[in-house]
């Protein structure tokens, strides 16, 4: 049996995260039982996508029963102003809700003859795109030690191409040395989970739907019959909340196999085939076997397999990534059951036409304390207990949540610059209305190490609303930088809303 300190050690953060968003009501925007917010995407039996639909052309099932759509959005406004070019995770701001494509190259669970296959293929995708994307995209690697950004967002071709071939991967040691059912294989899980997690947190601050295509094995199947009890209601906690926060963040999954030779995918043309793809008859997707395929549908994206044509599936990834319909209704299901799963389904008037989209959602939890199952594991809530910032401080990836900047001054003093349209102003007791945040500061020497940190409580206050959402809040802080620093990461977050974002320094000495 795993024990259960092992799943907590790895999902900590998940968990701990969503455990402090209880209150935060900016989660709750696209997920509650007031309104449902689902990306479409529509195709002919030909796989071609169809965009010339309307709203009486779709009919949404929750849980078999008909509900009624409130709003209805054709895939023609899903693309980036041409005027706002992409150089970077900071000016995402300039393509308001237009989507944005997350590639990641999975470098944990892969073989490295299949990442060596996979990176060919996506060279070859690259080839083929426009000098200027239509998407800003990022490239990212999960390897066996840490998240590794290999290009920030742009929409420069060229650039991401450089950076790939740039990059090498590493051997995947963790997996290597980890059999299906080891307790490695299931730190690897967690270890994939999180770090979706992190994608999610870290995308908040782009508005449109965020295509991750994850490129790799991916993670091993974890078998819940398997574990003790304490670990499946940790592993079942995980796996709700990021389905919840996924869906939260306009996130779909698409899951590319690299080493594989045919193409299966399903769908359901009727609400009495809503269970195809359903482990078991309540309908949750994840109720006795955690799967990394069973992933991608859950969110609305699709699992890639059985084919070698990486290539094209990047490009029809993406291409659904762009190419949606965004539907909204009120469920008529009023019912509170904290972690049920609701099942959806979209029919369409054509039956020659198939419509793709999630499979359901997890009703939340409200104030439930997720801990329960583990509360007599002393040291691994120890490790539950690392705070978000601390995580992002850590991490390489932009956090976009707060759009922020960080210069240099006189001696240990840094000077913060932060959007306003990117932080909550709230009115205050004598008229003005203010913005509060939290600010974490860490010196990093060469090789990664933290030399030295900082952490703030901070407030700006303006007379009336914020009326140009471009406008800088500035803040000044001070941090020790030790002899050897050479990077300063800062990470703010708002302490209305829960949003965080990041800022790097680099340090000549």
């Amino acid at each position: 049996m795993l024990p259960c300190a092992i799943l907590l050690a790895a999902l900590a953060p998940l968990l701990q995260a969503q455990s402090d968003r209880t209150q935060d009501s900016s989660y709750t925007l696209r997920v509650t039982t007031q309104r449902v917010l689902l990306d479409v995407v529509v195709k002919d039996k030909k796989g071609n996508l169809v965009t010339h639909l309307s709203p009486g052309d779709f009919t949404v099932y929750e849980d078999k029963v008909p509900q009624r759509i409130t709003s209805f959005d054709a895939p023609t406004p899903h693309l980036a102003p041409k005027q706002a070019l992409v150089h970077n995770s900071g000016e995402l701001a300039r393509i308001g809700a237009a989507p944005i494509t997350i590639l990641i190259l999975d470098e944990l669970n892969s073989s490295f003859e299949d990442m060596a296959f996979a990176r060919q293929k996506m060279e070859k995708y690259l080839d083929a795109q426009p000098a200027i994307l239509a998407q800003p995209t990022t490239l990212l690697a999960v390897t066996n030690t840490h998240f590794q950004v290999v290009e920030d967002y742009t929409q420069d071709r060229e650039a991401l191409r450089l950076a790939l071939k740039k990059h090498f991967p590493e051997l995947p040691l963790k997996s290597m040395q980890s059999g299906a059912n080891s307790s490695g294989a299931y730190e690897r899980t967690a270890l994939s989970l999180n770090s979706l997690h992190q994608i999610a947190v870290a995308a908040r601050g782009a508005q449109g739907r965020k295509s991750v295509i994850w490129v790799g094995k991916g993670f091993p199947a974890v078998n819940l019959l398997l574990l003790d009890n304490a670990s499946i209601d940790v592993m079942q906690h995980a796996i709700e909340r990021l389905t919840r926060e996924l869906m939260d963040t306009r996130m779909t999954l698409y899951t590319i196999d690299p080493a594989a030779n045919l193409l299966t995918r399903g769908f359901v043309a009727t609400p009495e085939e809503l269970t195809e793809f359903e482990s078991r008859t309540d309908g949750q997707p994840f109720a006795d076997e955690i799967k990394f395929s069973t992933l991608a549908p859950a969110t609305g994206g699709q699992a890639f397999y059985d084919r070698n044509d990486v290539d094209r599936e990047l490009r029809e990834a993406a291409e659904e990534g762009a190419t949606f319909y965004a539907l909204s209704y009120a469920p008529t299901n009023h019912a509170e059951t904290p972690g049920a799963y609701r099942r959806i389904h979209v029919a369409l008037k054509d039956p020659n036409l198939i419509a793709t989209t999630r499979n359901g959602y997890y009703v939340g939890n409200g104030e439930e304390d997720v801990f329960d199952a583990v509360r007599n594991q002393a040291h691994a809530l120890r490790t539950l207990l690392e705070e978000e910032m601390g995580s992002a401080a850590l991490a390489t990836l932009p956090y976009s949540g707060v759009n922020a900047s960080l210069e240099s001054g006189a001696g240990d003093a840094l000077t913060l610059k932060t959007t306003a349209g990117t932080l909550a102003w709230t009115p205050a007791s004598d008229g003005k209305y203010q913005a509060e945040i939290t600010v974490l500061s860490v010196a990093f020497n060469a090789k990664g190490k933290a030399l030295a940190h900082t952490s703030r409580e901070l407030v700006a206050r303006v007379q009336g609303e914020v009326k140009n959402p471009d406008q800088q809040a500035v803040f000044l802080l001070h941090l020790p930088q030790p002899v050897g620093t050479r990077r300063i990461r800062v990470v703010v977050r708002d302490a209305h809303n829960g949003k965080i974002g990041t800022a790097e320094l680099a340090v000549q000495r």
